[in-house]
């Protein structure tokens, strides 16, 4: 039988460590959270149906990675997530590196895309895996997924020790929305999840049955 779901090992985590936040900082992020949702960001997204922006990132080795090049071998899942300092993208990138043999099967590597310029995670040693680094949001930002950081819950963070700035060697305060894309071989977004809400993820069980799909068509 297969172990916990993504979201369910993220409500096991939230569930551990909700005494960690007093409520009024969870009040703060619940308010900023609804305020970024109706900002519009989610319909300014790349959607599922649209051509996926192309682009060039370089590999800590010095070579470049580009979307389209990868495309000619098969399918790519593009994961954006916001940092190590987020346990939920902890969470994520180790459910995807888990699942990874199931995409391998179907053709398919991830993108792994943050503005993290430092402590970044560990290489995986696995060609249909990389780690890139998106410095300064670029990629992001042609996904439609970038929004400013609230000033409230900057605060909050720096007294958490966690300075943004630092991670992503900018001062432009800014995180991707978590997000997470399948594009075909053609180019084309053929599966699309962005969430304003930071402990939503995709759920990597639910891209096997994408790329299956994609397989059989």
């Amino acid at each position: 039988m297969e172990g916990p779901t993504l979201r369910e090992k993220i409500a096991e985590w939230s569930q551990e460590h909700a005494s960690d936040y007093p409520a009024e900082i969870k009040r703060i992020f619940a308010q900023k959270t609804e305020e970024l949702l109706r900002s519009g960001i989610l319909s300014r997204c790349a959607k599922e149906g649209d051509a996926a922006p192309d682009f060039v990132l370089p590999k800590e080795d010095g070579s470049e990675i580009q979307l389209s090049e990868k495309l000619k071998n098969g399918p790519v899942i593009l994961s954006f997530y916001r940092g190590t300092w987020c346990p939920y993208c902890n969470l994520e990138f180790q459910e995807l590196l888990s699942t990874l043999p199931q995409y391998r099967s179907s053709g398919a590597m991830i993108l792994a895309l943050s503005p993290q310029v430092i402590n970044r995670f560990e290489p995986v040693a696995d060609a249909a895996f990389e780690d890139l680094c998106d410095r300064g949001n670029k990629v992001a930002a042609k996904y439609g997924l970038v929004h400013p950081i609230a000033r409230e819950i900057k605060k909050i963070y720096e007294g958490f020790g966690l300075k943004i700035n630092e991670f992503n060697g900018d001062l432009n305060y800014e995180l991707p929305l978590a997000a997470t894309y399948v594009v075909d071989r053609d180019g084309q977004i053929r599966f699309a999840f962005t969430s304003v809400n930071y402990e939503e993820r995709a759920e990597p069980r639910e891209l096997v049955l994408v790329l299956s799909k994609l397989r059989d068509s």
